[in-house]
C-alpha cells in the first residue's frame, strides 16, 4: 500500500494474482448459493521484507532481517443497503470481532490456497451470523441518524504498478550507526540511547468480486536517534531525531547525522535543567511541524467518514458543511498522491488504498469553510463515493483515515513577525508570558459522546517567551488539551514556510503512515494541562566510562 510515484505495467497478472482470483471465484461461486450470500469479496496479501539495524553504547544491538506474508479478507454478507459489516447496537454490540491471523505461507500452491479457504469460510460464518443480528436488530431499536447505505458499489480497477527494489549498503549503514551511538552515549546524562535504521519493502495484490486487480507497494526507510535521561524532579526526558525517506540516497550525511546526534545530547542535557511548566491558558504559537501535528489530532479523526454514521460518535463536524470553523485565509486538504513536499518525502503518500481505490485529493477547508469528509467505501448522507482514503494495517478492517495532509495560508508571515505578534497577545491579555512549541511528539483525541469530545496533545519541546524581554525559558512537563472549535477559533495568523512532520496514527484499523505540512500557526488562546510526572530519581552510581558528573543539584 505505501507511498511511492509508481509506473503502471501491462502485461499479465503474476502468479499470486492468478491464485488470489481464482480462489476468489471459487468461494464466491458456492457462498452465493448459500442462504446468506455475500454481495462482496475481496483478497490482499501483502509482501514484506524488512531490515532492521541499531547500535548502541558503540556497538551493534540488532541485525534483523524478515520477510513476512499478510492476508485480508474483507466479505460483506446482505446487500449493499445492508451488510455484515454494519454497526451493531445495544445487546449485539457485546459480539466482538473474531480475532484474525494475517499470517499467511510464501509461495502459491496449496499452502497458500489452505490459508485462504480457511480466512474466507471463517469471514463467512461471522458475517452470516452478524446479518441476522443486525436485521433483528433494525427491527426493535430507533432509525439511525444516517440512513445511508453500508456500501457503495463500483467497476473494477485494474492497476500493476512497478514497485522498485531500493536496497541499502548494510555494513557500512552498521558502522555509520555504532559511531553515533558512540556520540549520543558519551554524556553523563543520557541513560540509554540508540541509532537505528528500518528499510521495509511491501508488495500488496488485492484482488476483490468486481474484478478488481490492483498491485502496488513501495520502500519506507526510518533513521533514528534517540537518548534518554532522568531529570532531577523524577521526569523522564527523552529527544529523538529522525527522518522517513523512501530511498536511500534521500539520507543525511555522515556529517549531518554526526550533528544531529550532538544536537540530540544538548538538547536532552537542556531538557533535564528546563523547569516544569503550569497549568495555562494564553497565546500559543505552533511552530510548522507542530502546528501540522496538531491540526491532524484536533481535525483528523473527526473527519474520518465512518465515524459519521456511528450513532456512539459526537460527529463534531457532521453538520458543519458549509459553516466557517477557520479563518478565511487557510485551506486544508488531504492528498496521498504527492510524494513530497518542503524538500521531504511524504510518509503518507500511496497510489491505492486498502480497498483498492485510487488515491484522490479530499478538500476539507476551503477559504476557512469546512467543506466535506474523508471517505472509503462506505457512503454517508449526501457523500456517496470513495476518495482514496481507506486504510489499513493487516488484519483489520480499512475505515478512512488521513494520508498527507496540507495545511497552507493564503498570507504568511516571518517568524520574527510572528513572534511579535505572540507578545503583543501577551500584552494585551495582561500576561507575563506566551508559549512558542517547536516540537509535537504525537496525541490523542476523543469522538465519542460519553467522554468529553476533547483532545490532549503531547508536547515535547517548549518555550516560554516573556513580554518584559526577558531570555526565552525552556521548560517540559505540560501539554496541550482542548476542544476543536475553540482551539480553531483562536487561530490569527500564520507563517510563510511550511515545515514537513511524518509518523504514523493509531485508530481501529490499525496503525498507517501519515504526514502533515504545514506553516506555524498563532493562536489567541490555547490550554496546556500537567503531563504525568515520574516517580525516580537519576541513576544512583556514576556512569562507567564516561568522564563528568551529573548537575549539582542533581547530586545533593
Amino acid at each position: 500500500m505505501w507511498w511511492w510515484t509508481f509506473v503502471a505495467l501491462a502485461g499479465a497478472p503474476s502468479g499470486l494474482e492468478a491464485v488470489l482470483a481464482e480462489e476468489q471465484a471459487r468461494a464466491w461461486q458456492v457462498l452465493a448459493a448459500r442462504p446468506e450470500p455475500p454481495h462482496y469479496l475481496a483478497l490482499a496479501v501483502r509482501d514484506t521484507t524488512s531490515l532492521h539495524l541499531a547500535a548502541s553504547m558503540g556497538v551493534v544491538s540488532r541485525t534483523q532481517r524478515a520477510v513476512t506474508r499478510d492476508l485480508d479478507v474483507d466479505l460483506r454478507v446482505g446487500t449493499p443497503e445492508l451488510d455484515s459489516r454494519h454497526a451493531l447496537r445495544g445487546f449485539s454490540a457485546l459480539a466482538s470481532e473474531r480475532e484474525r491471523d494475517t499470517a499467511a505461507p510464501q509461495g502459491e500452491g496449496w499452502a497458500l490456497r489452505r490459508a485462504l479457504w480457511r480466512e474466507i469460510d471463517a469471514e463467512y460464518r461471522m458475517g452470516a451470523e452478524r446479518i441476522v443480528m443486525l436485521r433483528a436488530s433494525q427491527q426493535v431499536r430507533n432509525a439511525e441518524e444516517d440512513p445511508a447505505p453500508d456500501f457503495q458499489p463500483g467497476t473494477p480497477r485494474i492497476a500493476r504498478l512497478d514497485v522498485p527494489d531500493r536496497p541499502l549498503d548494510e555494513a557500512a549503514w552498521s558502522a555509520t550507526l555504532v559511531a553515533l551511538s558512540e556520540r549520543l552515549d558519551a554524556s553523563a546524562s543520557v541513560v540509554s540511547s540508540e541509532a537505528s535504521l528500518v528499510r521495509e519493502r511491501s508488495v500488496t495484490i488485492f484482488v476483490d468480486s468486481e474484478g478488481s486487480r490492483v498491485v502496488t507497494g513501495g520502500t519506507r526507510i526510518r533513521l533514528a536517534l534517540a537518548a534518554e535521561g532522568i531529570a532531577a524532579d523524577g521526569d523522564p526526558v527523552e529527544v529523538q531525531r529522525l527522518i522517513d525517506v523512501h530511498d536511500p540516497g534521500h539520507l543525511p550525511s555522515t556529517e549531518v547525522l554526526a550533528g544531529w546526534a550532538t544536537a540530540v545530547v544538548d538538547d536532552l542535557v537542556a531538557l533535564r535543567a528546563a523547569p516544569r511548566g503550569e497549568p495555562y491558558s494564553g497565546p500559543v504559537l505552533l511552530r510548522g511541524r507542530a502546528a501540522g501535528v496538531f491540526v491532524h489530532e484536533v481535525l483528523g479523526h473527526r473527519v474520518e467518514g465512518h465515524r459519521q454514521k456511528d450513532d456512539e460518535e459526537g460527529k463534531t463536524f457532521r453538520d458543519a458543511v458549509g459553516d466557517r470553523i477557520l479563518p478565511s485565509w487557510l485551506d486544508i486538504y488531504d492528498d496521498p498522491t504527492v510524494a513530497q513536499a518542503a524538500g521531504a518525502d511524504l510518509n503518507g503518500h500511496y497510489a491505492y488504498d486498502d480497498e483498492g481505490m485510487p488515491a484522490q485529493r479530499a478538500t476539507l477547508v476551503d477559504d476557512g469553510v469546512f467543506r466535506g469528509f474523508l471517505m472509503g467505501r462506505s457512503p454517508i448522507r449526501d457523500v456517496p463515493d470513495s476518495n482514496g482514503h481507506a486504510r489499513r494495517s493487516p488484519g483489520n478492517a480499512p475505515t478512512p483515515r488521513m494520508g498527507n495532509t496540507f495545511v497552507v495560508a493564503a498570507a504568511g508571515s516571518p517568524d520574527p513577525a510572528l513572534r511579535q505578534q505572540l507578545l503583543a497577545e501577551v500584552r494585551a491579555q495582561q500576561l507575563p508570558y506566551g508559549y512558542v512549541v517547536d516540537e509535537i511528539d504525537g496525541g490523542f483525541t476523543q469522538t465519542g459522546r460519553i467522554t468529553p469530545n476533547a483532545f490532549n496533545v503531547r508536547v515535547s519541546s517548549l518555550w516560554r517567551v516573556y513580554a518584559d524581554g526577558r531570555p526565552d525559558e525552556r521548560v517540559r512537563g505540560i501539554d496541550l488539551v482542548g476542544t476543536p472549535f475553540v482551539a480553531f477559533g483562536s487561530v490569527i495568523a500564520a507563517g510563510d514556510q511550511p515545515e514537513v512532520f511524518n509518523g504514523v496514527c493509531g485508530a481501529e484499523s490499525g496503525w498507517v503512515p501519515v504526514s502533515a505540512v504545514a506553516p506555524s500557526l498563532l493562536f489567541r488562546k490555547l490550554e496546556f494541562q500537567l503531563k504525568e510526572r515520574g516517580e525516580d530519581r537519576p541513576p544512583l552510581l556514576p556512569k562507567p566510562g564516561v568522564d563528568g558528573a551529573v548537575d549539582a543539584e542533581e547530586a545533593r
